[in-house]
């Protein structure tokens, strides 16, 4: 994963100041505008931003950073992703609200009692929030590629999905958890510092810049990280995040495998000069091939005719004498 290029990516785009600029009002109003709960569409739509970010990362489209044209589309894929996020938060408030009560009612109403109980519940409920929050975190790549994958609410509630994928992933969701720790907290110090050097007054577009930074960051981890595990668009390994095969759930049939033959047999190629032989019977006796030049023929012939007027032409002196006749 390029760490680096998380934190600078966004200064390649030759309108990033006009982006960043539109980011970072929106983030001013909303903060402004939260105490009468209408700045809460401001973070929806927001949201909605950092996911389309997610999704350029993801299948390395450029420019990274998505134009602000999509104010209704973002403003409802906010809405779901909160939506997503609220879910996976409520074990941190099923744990650590209960015990703060009970710690705050100990300590008030019981004055009789040690006031070191009323603390210790108090410690405990905090230490439970830490625990919740840190496994939240380890969480939070999971379910938000998940909802970045087809945008709907049951994509990123799949738990035991989820659950599977950050496991097998571990080792690289620890590093972007922390990563991302550490890097709000520098960001977040850094602004601050400048917005009060500034007089103050700086303070007012530091804050909600670093803020913005912080969001820039952490989605280019996001998708870096999709990208890295193949959970992009075609590709998953997040259970419902998966393709589908059309073909699953079918028994395959057995295919029977023709026997293919080691020689290569060259075709036959005809030729219509050439005459078919005849089919030879073992039984004949085979006759001596023709010479093809006729001198050869002549030369073969001759000895043969020698040999019979040799034969013909013995003198009668080789015959055996015959035995005398008795008187």
């Amino acid at each position: 994963m390029d760490i680096g290029r998380a934190l600078t990516y966004f200064s390649e785009d030759e309108r990033w100041v006009e982006k960043t600029a539109i980011g970072t009002g929106l983030l001013l109003i909303s903060s402004l505008l939260l105490v009468a709960l209408i700045g809460v569409l401001g973070y929806f739509i927001l949201f909605g931003y950092l996911v389309r970010l997610l999704q350029n990362v993801r299948d390395d489209i450029h420019p990274v950073l998505p134009e602000w044209d999509r104010w209704g589309d973002d403003l409802v894929r906010g809405v779901k992703l909160v939506c997503v996020y609220v879910v996976w938060a409520l074990p941190i408030l099923l744990v650590s609200v209960p015990m703060f009560i009970i710690g705050v009612v100990v300590s008030e109403n019981f004055q009789y009692v040690d006031d070191d109980i009323g603390a210790i519940f108090i410690l405990c409920s905090l230490c439970l929030q830490f625990l919740v929050g840190m496994a939240f975190l380890v969480f939070q790549p999971g379910f938000t590629i998940a909802f970045a994958r087809n945008e709907t609410i049951s994509e990123g509630l799949q738990v035991s999905e989820i659950w599977d994928w950050t496991r097998e992933n571990i080792g690289n969701v620890a590093i972007v958890a922390i990563l991302t720790v550490i890097a709000s907290m520098i960001i977040t110090t850094v602004g601050s510092i400048v917005g009060l050097i500034l007089c103050v007054i700086g303070a007012v577009v530091t804050v909600p810049l670093s803020q913005l930074v912080i969001y820039y960051f952490q989605s280019h981890l996001y998708g870096q990280l999709a990208r890295l595990t193949g959970t992009g668009a075609a590709v998953s390994h997040i259970g419902a995040m998966s393709e589908v095969d059309p073909d699953a759930g079918r028994t395959a049939e057995p295919v029977e495998e023709t026997e293919v033959s080691a020689e290569i047999v060259p075709p036959e190629v005809f030729d219509p000069q050439a005459e078919p032989e005849p089919p030879v019977d073992p039984e004949l006796p085979a006759e001596p091939e023709a010479p093809e030049d006729p001198e050869e023929a002549d030369e073969a012939i001759q000895p043969e005719e020698d040999g019979q007027s040799e034969e013909g032409s013995r003198p009668e002196e080789d015959e055996p004498p015959s035995e005398p006749k008795s008187q």
